[in-house]
């Protein structure tokens, strides 16, 4: 009996100093990683951005954010702010937001016609801007409806915050 003790009890020591070394090896790899950012984040810079987004506007060939970014009348209210935003976005003159919709976990339906001529490109590059811009006011996914000026359903899609990152800033 005491011989069989004796390897338990040899075994328990194995398993609790592998235990001990595997804990120190994870507490020290976890310490490893990405310097801290030297961005620094001022008083000054977060009150700039407060109550604002940044607009974005489709060229010829990408999208580019606005030189100026947009004081919002009302940021806590997301209906509002999506209101203004559409107001102020600079779109193709063969695309109209018609209406929209935000469901219960903010995320956005927008209602577009789309109207004849308008190019494959265009039409890309306006849904970016499009995308890009809500995403500013921290709403969920965004569903576009595209009709055409008939009222026929031409295109339905969702797109997320990622769906454009090419054509990012």
């Amino acid at each position: 009996m005491k011989k069989y003790a004796s390897r338990i009890n040899t075994s328990f020591r194995k398993i609790f100093l592998m235990t001990v070394i595997m804990s120190m090896s994870l507490s020290l790899l976890s310490g490893c990683g990405d310097a801290p950012s030297s961005t620094s984040v001022t008083t000054e810079s977060v009150v700039l951005k407060a109550g604002t987004v940044q607009l974005y506007h489709a060229t010829d060939t990408g999208v580019e954010p606005d030189s100026e970014r947009y004081q919002l009348m009302q940021p806590d209210n997301l209906s509002a702010a999506l209101e203004e935003v559409i107001e102020q976005l600079t779109l193709s003159d063969k695309l109209t937001i018609d209406k929209y919709l935000i469901d219960e976990t903010r995320n956005v339906t927008l209602f577009v016609t789309v109207k004849e001529g308008i190019t494959e490109e265009e039409l890309l590059l306006n849904r970016a801007a499009i995308v890009r811009s809500i995403g500013g006011l921290e709403a969920g996914d965004v569903a576009m409806v595209m009709t055409n000026e008939a009222g026929e359903e031409i295109d339905r899609a969702t797109y997320t915050d990622a769906s454009f990152y090419y054509y990012g800033d």
